[in-house]
């Protein structure tokens, strides 16, 4: 299969855009679910997001999973709706899929950890698999999604897909404890050659996301799908209870460099698929903080040192995206917000983050 050949006009289109930037000292910034989930909006249907509300522009992508299909993060019609009204704005999209555990319960059944009792989902949602109509339902719903997504000329709305993230970690089913190298790949390839082939996807681009940090290019090389099935090469990387002192900012560094030289290397495009700061706990009150804390937090330019870190450092410059989860709740969120009569204490290293030059929000 030569990607190429499975996109439409529109898709060709967003990834010259994208090939652009590797140009330039400048990259998009995006966030998860930030135009109809977050901690200071009102309005859910696309037009305001907890970024848009501080510097007047949504980010420049904005990411949705497909457990909105099946009403844990919106629902498939108010998610269509919200990919519509962004693409209006000017904004790239880009969807995830937290599969759930097709050995359990429904297509939307919200398991996507790996069974205990039957850790070889992968194998049994292949052809030939006890389970392979039930996974294929799951890309139909995906391809439906794809179909629905249309702007204001009637095209479909181009997408950057990103299967199976973090599949070297042992947190979920398709994670390296659970799936062969050579077993993932082939589920990976079969993913999209029945969304391309079977069902006519032409608005996706594709994206391979393994968790960092990594120490070789083979560990990071290990589980990737093909040149014919990627477009951009990724990392999910989070700052784990950040500190002054911590050597995240080198591990970071360090495994970018292997991401950037891996995609140079295949003539793709490559991005920080998802990060941010995560407390996951809190020194001054024992309470559980999945992203920044609500206050005291220890490290509070966090984004500035994101910012110096890849424009310091010429083998990571010409990196195409950025892109942080999603504000959940008051203890659960990524990017600092403002509400009412609050202000968090990172709103001022956020905007100056955002509005150094070198970072690209919406139009």
């Amino acid at each position: 299969m030569m990607l190429q050949v499975y996109r439409d006009q529109a898709c060709t289109d967003l990834l010259s855009k994208l090939e652009d930037l590797s140009f330039e000292d400048k990259f998009l910034f995006g966030q998860q679910n930030a135009a109809h989930i977050g901690v200071g909006i009102n309005a859910k249907d696309g037009t305001e997001s907890d970024i848009k509300n501080l510097t007047g522009r949504h980010p420049a992508i904005v990411g949705i999973d497909t457990l909105s299909f099946y009403g844990y993060e919106g629902t498939f019609d108010a998610g269509v709706k919200v990919v519509k009204q962004l693409n209006k704005e000017g904004v790239i999209i880009t969807l995830s899929s937290h599969m759930p555990n097709f050995s359990l319960g429904g297509e939307g059944f919200y398991d996507y950890s790996p069974n205990i009792t039957d850790g070889h989902v992968a194998a049994r949602i292949l052809p030939g698999g006890d389970l392979n109509t039930k996974y294929l339902r799951f890309l139909d719903k995906i391809a439906d999604f794809a179909e629905a997504c249309i702007d204001v000329s009637g095209n479909r709305i181009p997408m950057i897909f990103r299967p199976f993230h973090e599949c070297n970690g042992s947190w979920f089913w398709w994670g390296k404890d659970y799936i062969t190298d050579d077993k993932f790949v082939a589920l990976f390839r079969y993913t999209i050659d029945y969304l391309t082939e079977n069902r006519g996807i032409r608005n996706f681009l594709y994206a391979y996301s393994p968790n960092g940090p990594f120490t070789s290019v083979e560990e990071y090389m290990s589980r990737y799908p093909g040149d014919d099935y990627i477009d951009i090469m990724g990392m999910d990387f989070y700052n784990d209870r950040p500190k002054e002192d911590d050597d995240f900012w080198k591990k970071f560094t360090a495994s970018l460099r292997i991401v950037a030289n891996s995609a140079r290397e295949r003539g793709k495009l490559f991005a920080v698929t998802e990060t941010g700061p995560r407390t996951l706990d809190s020194a001054n009150d024992g309470k559980y903080y999945e992203g920044i804390a609500p206050d005291e937090n220890t490290v509070k330019d966090w984004y500035m040192r994101l910012l110096k870190t890849i424009m310091s450092d010429k083998n990571i410059k010409g990196i195409t995206y950025v892109f942080t989860w999603a504000n959940f709740s008051e203890t659960q969120f990524w990017v600092p917000y403002r509400k009412a009569d609050f202000e968090h204490e990172m709103v001022a290293d956020f905007l100056e983050f955002v509005n150094s030059g070198h970072v690209l929000l919406a139009p």
